[in-house]
């Protein structure tokens, strides 16, 4: 194999295909990224064998073939290289040569016949959506995926198909977070309600590193049990969560009894002066609201503290108790500068919806008041 291409090419496509490669494995290929060079592009892919990415870029192939390279020691090296051109080539005994300039490195690779297979995911169904719409949906909704493994269906992320709309719906059993995009295109012809699929939590997380905020879209090929997202010359590949999802229209909380209007800075630089002092174990702070203010405080065995802030105050006055980190979590999704705060009493969940944004709601559970 040989081939040639810009160094900054080279990198943008190492940095992409690494965020497959595994970083814990007794498997030492998988440690690797996949060098193809065929056509006029090389091919960099990495996977862990639950989620594969392969990215391709535009280079001279002077020779086809392929190989594998030690991920971190090749990506450590392709950034250090100078501007330019850089010329890779492996022999038969799957040893690179990386030459730039007058710098020339060896590294001993891998037999890429050992390298896994990345499925292909057949592109029978789809939908599409812009980078930026799906960047904006995995930031508001990927950090309440759960983290603990004992409900398997909870660590992905919900993607609900509507004809003109995608809702995408994560909870852990604390918090829950929705977020709808309507769209004027249709996402599928066939003559069906909606159809829904769950993505793995690391696999949104992944995805979400690689995206713009620009406004080619994204396609989003499925099958049964597993999805492709393509976006531009990156292709991302993972299996699907198998189960049914919580009914969570159900547990959204109706009638509510008193309703805040607060800005969101104000109240999330509070609750981080709440969170110093707060009880470490639960991040616990209470609210307690008036008729035109609330005030914050924390205790812990480091002290206390309180503050109250004028707020514009709807229904009934109440005590109430919440995790912080939980609240903060959602406020840093937020981009509007001010949120409406919605209570029923001081055991039902609060709900949390930017003002001015209809696509964007938060639900989190208080936490039980002694």
């Amino acid at each position: 194999m040989k081939f040639v291409c810009d160094k900054n090419s080279l990198l943008e496509g190492v940095n992409i295909a690494i965020r497959g490669v595994s970083s814990r494995t007794t498997l030492p290929i998988l440690q690797g990224i996949k060098i193809t060079a065929r056509g006029n592009v090389i091919k960099l892919s990495g996977t862990d064998l639950e989620i594969g990415i392969e990215c391709q870029i535009p280079a001279v192939i002077e020779e086809e073939g392929e190989t594998v390279v030690p991920a971190r020691i090749f990506s450590d090296l392709v950034k250090k290289l100078p501007e330019g051109e850089v010329e890779v080539k492996s022999d038969s005994q799957n040893t690179v040569n990386v030459v730039s300039g007058d710098i020339n490195f060896s590294i001993a690779g891998s037999n890429p016949e050992e390298f896994p297979e990345i499925p292909e995911v057949s592109r029978e169904k789809s939908f599409k959506l812009p980078q930026s719409i799906l960047k904006d949906l995995i930031k508001k909704t990927v950090f309440c995926v759960s983290e603990e493994q004992t409900r398997p269906i909870l660590t992905g992320v919900l993607f609900e198909v509507f004809p003109n709309e995608l809702k995408a719906v994560a909870l852990d059993g604390f918090r829950m977070a929705i977020y709808s995009y309507k769209s004027e295109k249709s996402f599928f012809d066939e003559e069906a309600e909606k159809y829904s699929l769950v993505i793995p939590g690391d696999t949104i997380d992944e995805i979400s590193r690689i995206l713009e905020d620009e406004e080619t879209e994204v396609i989003i090929y499925h099958t049964s049990n597993q999805v492709l997202f393509q976006i531009d010359n990156t292709k991302v590949i993972s299996r699907l969560l198998e189960g049914s999802f919580i009914n969570y229209n159900a547990v959204l909380p109706k009638d509510f009894k008193t309703e805040i209007t607060i800005n969101k800075d104000v109240f999330m630089e509070s609750l981080e002066r709440a969170s110093l002092i707060a009880e470490s174990k639960n991040n616990l702070v209470k609210f307690e609201i008036g008729d035109s203010f609330i005030v914050i405080s924390s205790s812990s065995e480091k002290g206390s503290m309180s503050e109250k802030l004028e707020v514009e105050v709807k229904g009934m006055l109440l005590e109430i108790a919440f995790n912080s980190r939980y609240l903060l979590d959602a406020l840093k999704a937020i981009n509007e500068e001010e949120v409406n705060l919605y209570f029923i009493n001081s055991i039902n969940p609060l709900i949390i919806k930017p003002v001015g944004e209809k696509e964007y709601l938060y639900m989190i559970l208080p936490v039980k008041l002694n």
